[in-house]
């Protein structure tokens, strides 16, 4: 059974003739005649009886208005779907990873809810695998993070390109240095974030394949930017990190020669996500407040979170 045969059983009630009933559906009378057919060999009952004009059964009126309700609730539900993509008022659950939470939502949240005044949300801040979790099982609607993730069931939306910078202290070779190869990085004097931050997995994947005796004096790992930024600042090694976490302009801050490494950063939603407009205003917020550069242009490299 499908709707398609549901719309062929009306039109000939209406018609009550085969030919008029086609020609309405757009259809020829011959398709028209074997769907109905097929639709009566499935529900074991004949639909109309063999008279001229047709006329349904006592068992065929009961569907057909059956049919009616089906077709009428489809319509509905179709003019919800579109009233939802276009609206974006309500409350709804957003989740951010903690490296961009800080450094992102200041910059565009508040303008963005002064704006909308019919929406609201709920933030959370979690880990990538947490927030991919909670997608899947309805306790997130919308999410913030580094991507790719690779999941079917998760649609990403790209919104920008954050160039990932070298954070030194002075008595590094690093901090006289006007632009720094990447294959001079190594794990000496590295300060990480703790695992089951996706920036760990970045920098981790940017260094991994360099060589050389690895020498900790201090292997400190940390939840925050913050932390690993006030240890380098007191001369214990050295660190990777987003732009938005730092000032650019610090003597502390090294970009890496062309092409850099960035982080792709998305909006993420289930796959059955239908308020499409409230994807686009939040995109369109964000691209807003981000700096030029950011955007998406062939001489950089995404680095993996994973």
């Amino acid at each position: 059974m499908n709707l398609q045969q549901l719309e062929y059983i009306i039109a000939l009630d209406i018609h009550r003739n085969h030919s008029k009933a086609a020609e309405h559906c757009h259809v020829t009378q011959p398709t028209l005649s074997m769907m109905v057919k097929k639709l009566e060999d499935e529900l074991e009952v004949k639909i109309f009886q063999k008279t001229q004009p047709l006329k349904p059964t006592p068992s065929g009126e009961i569907i057909i208005s059956r049919a009616r309700q089906i077709l009428q609730e489809v319509k509905n539900l179709k003019e919800f779907i579109r009233s939802e993509k276009d609206s974006i008022e309500g409350e709804f659950r957003l989740g951010v990873i903690p490296t961009l939470a800080p450094y992102l939502l200041p910059r565009f949240l508040n303008e963005f809810l002064q704006k909308h005044p019919g929406t609201s949300f709920t933030v959370m801040e979690l880990q990538t695998h947490e927030i991919i979790n909670y997608l899947k099982t309805n306790r997130l609607d919308v999410a913030i993070l580094v991507t790719p993730l690779d999941d079917k069931d998760i649609r990403e939306v790209p919104i920008f390109y954050e160039p990932i910078l070298l954070y030194t202290s002075e008595n590094l070779k690093y901090y006289q240095q006007e632009r720094i190869n990447l294959k001079t990085l190594s794990y000496d004097n590295l300060l990480l974030l703790e695992e089951g931050h996706c920036f760990r997995g970045q920098v981790e994947n940017l260094c991994s394949a360099k060589n050389g005796k690895v020498h900790h004096q201090l292997n400190y790992q940390s939840g925050s930017f913050e932390t690993l930024k006030a240890m380098v600042d007191n001369n214990y090694g050295y660190t990777l990190i987003p732009e938005l976490a730092v000032n650019s302009k610090s003597k502390h801050v090294k970009r890496f020669v062309s092409p850099e490494p960035v982080r792709e950063v998305s909006l993420a939603v289930h796959s059955g996500f239908v308020k499409e407009n409230l994807l686009f205003k939040l995109r369109e917020a964000i691209m807003k407040v981000i700096p030029p550069h950011f955007k998406k242009n062939d001489k950089y490299i995404r680095v993996r979170w994973d």
